[in-house]
């Protein structure tokens, strides 16, 4: 899980820095693959989702991240170390704890079925090395829990809210 923090700590940093590359990495192929540019599927999650028009997409080994079309925002798709739903919810504070401070959720959080699969969704604000973000954490059961962290600036959350609807919805399990 160290992985997955430092990752999202470079991830979260890229906002405000350097845009996040469209180039796709080689992986392993039991982790995650694409049909096509815009058809990507997490194999360990068992599930699979397609990209809005113009957005993109980057494997690094268990974490698949999208981007929006102007790379404002950003969405990282993981299998968690917990093998049950439950257990992943249960933990997710905690890890988004690590690299997300000042953690204020928006309202209560969601449970109910996204594309017949069981759905936990929260949203709130939050400040990373001393930026404030808006994220949003949807965990699904698919074959295994698959947490989907999603984050941006404020004023960029809304600004790509339909594309992102488009990409929630699309997800399958497989």
């Amino acid at each position: 899980m160290k992985k997955l923090t430092n990752f999202l700590i470079a991830a979260l940093m890229s906002l405000a820095l350097v845009p996040v590359t469209s180039a796709h990495i080689p992986m392993a192929p039991t982790v995650a693959a694409w049909q096509n540019q815009d058809v990507f599927t997490h194999q360990d999650a068992g599930a699979q989702f397609q990209l809005p028009k113009g957005w993109k997409a980057k494997p690094d080994g268990e974490v698949i991240t999208a981007s929006s079309a102007d790379d404002a925002l950003q969405v990282v798709f993981w299998v968690p170390d917990e093998n049950s739903f439950d257990e992943a919810v249960k933990e997710l504070e905690k890890e988004l704890s690590k690299t997300i401070k000042n953690m204020k959720s928006e309202g209560k959080p969601s449970k109910d079925t996204l594309n017949g699969m069981t759905h936990y969704g929260e949203t709130g604000t939050g400040d990373v090395n001393g930026a404030t973000i808006v994220w949003s954490v949807d965990v699904l059961g698919a074959r295994r829990p698959l947490i989907i962290l999603t984050f941006a600036a404020p004023q960029l959350f809304e600004k790509n809210a339909d594309s992102y609807e488009k990409l929630l919805s699309s997800i399958k399990k497989i």
